[in-house]
């Protein structure tokens, strides 16, 4: 087990190496010059160019990207180009940010759904099993700001019952965490995202909830559990949920990787400041250390997520053995 982890976590490494070198390439590709949002070309030739050594624009390239490696490892990954503030700064309180609404909506998909599926390949081709099916097939279907807008139209729009967009009402900027989910507004600002989240992604673990329910349902085991007499929802739960639980979780990670970074119109579109709306307005304003942070940051989160999901398996599931060389 713990040889595995070291293997997993070198994989893991070796990947964040490789996407960090990939986004340093990228960044240097793009067409025009980042600069010119600090360094104006009216400025005095001795001031530019004191300005790009300030910057290590003037060292070669391998020479920017040993500095850049070393930049990532101690955190220190420059300021921005409009507001000159720390990126790591501006990330830290944009990733809370997503944090939230991504927690919230990942709830809602993943209770919701797995309690359907459940319910569903219990029920399996009747009435509420058809229902559940098409509904979570259509939303799945619906792009996330087809259902954002409708949900903005007639609930904050023409029934008055929602905030149209923000995190908290204006002029109440919150101290920290704690301040912020005390705030009455907060909690009314951040339904209709949750809901649009988790009607996107409901789909995926409801469905394979039910089919690997299905499958458990079919076992010998399950059959001696009616056997001996167990309450229905004792099996239902009990014996056969928790063994079909193995291949929600093993998508759950990467689910929640690509909510993180589906994030970008659900923010956009409720006005929500979290990494994805940072990422268009860093991307549209030519602020690229800002734009290289945020992408890195949502990498680094979804190649984690993978490696903690990976290790999950072996706790739940002990018929899966794990080794040096991977599971079986």
């Amino acid at each position: 087990m713990f040889d595995y982890i070291l293997r997993r976590l070198g994989y893991t490494l070796i990947t964040l190496f490789a996407v960090a070198t990939i986004l340093f390439v990228i960044f240097r590709m793009l067409p025009g010059d980042p600069t010119l949002q600090v360094i104006s070309p009216a400025m005095d030739e001795a001031v530019q160019t004191r300005m790009k050594e300030a910057f290590g624009l003037n060292d070669p390239m391998w020479k920017q990207y040993l500095i850049y490696l070393k930049n990532l490892v101690t955190l220190e990954w420059g300021r921005s180009f409009v507001s000159a503030q720390r990126v790591t700064d501006i990330l830290a309180y944009r990733f809370w940010n997503t944090l939230l609404l991504m927690a919230a909506g990942m709830c809602l998909t993943l209770v919701l759904g797995i309690g359907m599926g459940i319910v569903m390949a219990w029920r399996r081709n009747g009435p509420l099993d058809v229902c559940g099916t098409v509904v979570g097939l259509v939303f799945q279907a619906t792009p996330p700001f087809i259902t954002g807008l409708l949900l903005l139209i007639v609930l904050s729009y023409r029934l008055g019952i929602f905030p149209t967009g923000g995190m908290y009402p204006a002029g109440q900027r919150p101290d920290g965490l704690i301040d912020l989910l005390l705030m009455p507004g907060f909690w009314q600002r951040i339904v209709l995202p949750t809901i649009t989240v988790g009607a996107y992604y409901i789909a995926t673990p409801m469905l394979i909830m039910r089919d690997s329910m299905l499958e458990v349902l079919g076992s010998d085991f399950i059959e001696l559990a009616k056997a001996k007499g167990l309450a229905p929802s004792t099996v239902m739960f009990r014996h056969a949920a928790r063994n079909a639980l193995l291949g929600v979780v093993t998508l759950a990670g990467i689910m929640v990787g690509f909510a993180v970074g589906g994030q970008v119109v659900v923010e956009s579109l409720f006005s929500w400041p979290g990494m994805g709306q940072l990422m268009v307005e860093s991307a549209a304003s030519h602020d690229y250390p800002v734009a290289q942070g945020t992408f890195l940051m949502l990498a680094i989160l979804v190649i984690g997520l993978n490696f903690l999901t990976d290790v999950a398996y072996s706790y739940l599931d002990p018929r899966i053995k794990i080794s040096a060389t991977g599971i079986g």
